[in-house]
């Protein structure tokens, strides 16, 4: 077992997101903006970091889907597709990304390898250098768990710069629970 304190997470949490500058969140927010309606993909736990933030999302009164869910549509043209995956090169967002391109929607992409399959298609809007579940030594922590948490900690910097009512984004809440 591993002796990794909360103190060592967070440490580790804030060197991640010591790159990310406040013109990223805010450039961020404003391309999600820009679009009629909001794609989310990723895989694993990266994916339910994902769908936590598509729910934020629908909540601030957006058009927010998590793809490969059934009630999800096709992509198409004026769509944003929100992709995040450390490793640049998992198969299955990878392909989404192509599929998206090919439907006309425009991509975000945040990982925390610039130069992988995924920035082939599209240039990393954001990297964050958390490395992915096999990058030994840039987190003591197991599997990629560094880049979910600072991929869900950046998305909720994002939410925090769209326009929110927090009473309208109650009454979007779950009732159903």
């Amino acid at each position: 077992m591993s002796n990794v304190s909360t103190d060592d997470i967070l440490n580790e949490l804030k060197d991640v997101l010591a790159g990310v500058t406040p013109e990223d969140v805010r450039r961020t927010a404003n391309c999600i903006l820009s679009h009629k309606r909001v794609f989310v993909c990723g895989a694993g736990r990266t994916g339910l970091m994902l769908k936590a933030f598509a729910m934020r999302l629908m909540q601030s009164g957006l058009t927010a889907y998590v793809a490969g869910e059934t009630v999800t549509p096709a992509v198409g043209a004026r769509d944003l597709l929100f992709l995040a995956t450390a490793s640049g090169s998992t198969h299955t967002i990878v392909h989404s990304a192509e599929v998206a391109l090919n439907a006309g929607a425009d991509l975000f992409v945040v990982t925390a390898e610039a130069d992988s399959a995924i920035t082939a298609l599209h240039k990393a809007d954001v990297v964050l250098p958390a490395g992915g579940k096999d990058a030994a030594g840039r987190s003591r922590q197991i599997m990629g768990s560094l880049f979910e948490q600072a991929l869900l900690v950046f998305c909720d910097a994002v939410v925090q710069c769209l326009p929110l009512d927090p009473e309208r984004m109650r009454q979007r809440h779950a009732n159903l629970e």
